[in-house]
């Protein structure tokens, strides 16, 4: 029977599921994608596609964005999920989860509301052993001073938490207590990058805990689940070893599955190559932005969530560990001295010698959710730097340039995850990845005018071989690409093709630069972030750097030129 033949009932029935269809392609594509994507997603003629996207944007379902010509989720999604949520017998959903955390624990466990400054515990499981006593359902905790209470904060939105951050005492409950806002704001931060959130004997002495967010479908807080335990049980490394264990079972809850959940392929037992060695044994949350200090032969990193600076010596596999305020995403040397940083506030110049502060500038002042992520500086000594939000929202992000007297320069938009940067031996081509695309962008490069134009596909990653993240080029002009969740480096040519892939030791190496006598040693860094006990068993170098021979000089780490007196 032809399409024409068939009944209303059996044509409407059709025309459900090519919409279905659709919002299941868009949710597989991260929420944003182009009219091309979804037709290549979904199989469907142009003619129908057009007719049924109509359709849905008429009923709110989707979401034409003209500026970048992407389709997103509309209104009318965020309605259903509120009423969703409204309907959710939250409790009855966390309890399996509390039941589990507890039995791998055996430390008390619970699952809490909001109530403005303030945590009600909906559910408590605990045994006589656990520890703090009198918890029970009813009871209400003080948020500023709890994980609980900072998981559910650190996604609050900024509206809200400036009023409930104005509204609090913070009164010293122990000598532990966090009683600074901006130091308490620094902390969030933190928190909601991480995904969890830690307390260290700030609400009663001798307790320790640790928690994470019950997220809605907008990434709102409606619930906490935590696991609290004496000091003495729950060290601070410990507390980090649940947190992988704690946000799966807060993602279960209600069914989220953030972008950096580890992926379960590809697995550890791939071979090692044996020239890859661990030079600077770490335990770093989150190692990011490796630059070859030419200066003083040392290598700089940064441990993004930590947060600290990192100064190693690879040849002698010292580690001085500088703690930073706040989130920094990015850094490059100074021609002058000093660091230029992109940070949670933006752009500022660090002695970090004395730890004093030159602020520049924060392109991003009206976007708190946002961070930077990676940056680096071109041979002329422009600092470029990437944003992304934390709660991983497509398109949030955008790409600028700092130049030597401090003018900020938006130069892309509608980024997912900012990430990996890099120039061609000759200049003419910069290299810019979007971790959320999966995707090496490549754009004609102006080294004169430090401009970019004619965007266009480099590279992608096929889901089983990891996410790119930092890369580098080489002197031949090639590229080297991290691979987040991969337990690989990828060197492309320079036309895009796969030329050869290193194996490396831990699932989540995050960037790479070149250094060394004559810059022919890759150094590797890598994270430890949300990987579970298991994965951790798996690879105990997570979060150290490593170096390769890679048997081919690399380009120099260029620094950044200030000029502005």
């Amino acid at each position: 029977m032809s399409e024409s033949e068939e009944s209303p009932a059996a044509r409407g029935t059709a025309a459900l599921q090519k919409g279905l269809s659709i919002l299941d392609a868009l949710a597989d594509g991260g929420g944003s994608m182009t009219f091309s994507e979804i037709g290549k997603a979904t199989g469907l003629p142009k003619g129908t596609l057009h007719r049924i996207l109509a359709a849905l944007t008429d009923h709110g379902t989707i979401r034409f964005e003209s500026k970048d010509s992407r389709y997103r989720f509309g209104w009318r999604l965020v309605e259903y999920a509120r009423w969703s949520t409204a309907e959710l017998d939250l409790k009855a959903l966390a309890e399996p989860e509390l039941i589990r955390l507890h039995a791998l624990t055996g430390e008390l466990v619970l699952f809490a509301v909001g109530e403005r400054a303030q945590l009600i515990c909906e559910q408590v499981i605990s045994n006589p052993q656990s520890y703090p006593h009198g918890l029970a359902e009813g009871v209400r905790l003080p948020a500023y001073c709890t994980a609980a209470g900072k998981a559910m904060l650190a996604f609050t939105e900024p509206h809200r938490l400036d009023a409930l951050i104005e509204s609090t005492s913070f009164e010293a409950l122990t000598p532990s207590t966090i009683e600074d806002r901006q130091t308490f704001r620094a902390q969030l931060d933190v928190t909601k990058a991480r995904r969890y959130a830690i307390e260290d004997q700030e609400w009663q002495n001798g307790v320790r805990s640790v928690a994470a967010p019950v997220l809605d479908r907008a990434n709102r807080p409606i619930g906490v689940i935590a696991i609290m335990g004496p000091a003495f049980r729950m060290s601070v490394e410990r507390l980090h070893e649940l947190g992988p264990d704690i946000l799966r079972s807060a993602q279960r809850i209600t069914g989220q599955a953030a972008f950096t959940q580890p992926s379960q392929s590809p697995k550890a037992n791939m071979i090692t190559q044996p020239s890859v060695s661990c030079v600077v044994r770490s335990n770093a949350f989150l190692g990011e932005g490796p630059f070859w200090s030419e200066k003083d032969k040392t290598l700089k990193w940064i441990d993004i969530l930590a947060p600290a600076i990192h100064i190693s010596d690879p040849a002698q596999g010292s580690d001085l560990v500088i703690p930073m305020p706040e989130i920094v995403g990015a850094f490059a040397e100074c021609t002058a001295g000093g660091l230029v940083i992109a940070s949670q506030t933006g752009f500022f110049l660090l002695d970090p010698t004395t730890g004093r502060k030159t602020p520049i500038g924060d392109p991003e002042i009206d976007k708190p959710g946002n961070r930077f992520n990676d940056g680096k500086c071109d041979s002329r000594g422009r600092f470029w730097a990437g944003t992304m939000d934390m709660a991983v929202t497509p398109g949030a992000g955008s790409l600028y340039r700092l130049d030597a007297h401090g003018r900020i320069d938006k130069m892309e938009s509608g980024i997912g995850i900012s990430n990996g940067l890099g120039w061609s031996p000759d200049d003419r081509l910069m290299y810019f990845t979007d971790s959320m695309a999966r995707t090496i962008f490549v754009y004609d490069f102006d080294p004169d005018r430090g401009t970019i134009s004619h965007r266009r596909v480099f590279a992608q990653t096929p889901e089983n071989m990891g996410v790119p993240d930092g890369l580098t080029v080489d002197a031949e002009g090639f590229v080297w690409s991290a691979q987040w969740d991969g337990w690989r480096i990828i060197r492309y040519a320079p036309d895009g093709t796969v030329d050869r892939t290193i194996s490396v030791p831990v699932p989540r190496p995050t960037s790479c630069t070149f250094g060394g006598p004559d810059l022919s040693t890759l150094y590797i860094t890598s994270a430890r972030i949300r990987l579970s006990s298991q994965q951790l068993q798996e690879a105990p170098l997570s979060g150290s750097v490593f170096a390769l021979d890679a048997g081919v000089r690399g380009l120099p780490d260029h620094s950044f030129k200030w000029s502005r007196s």
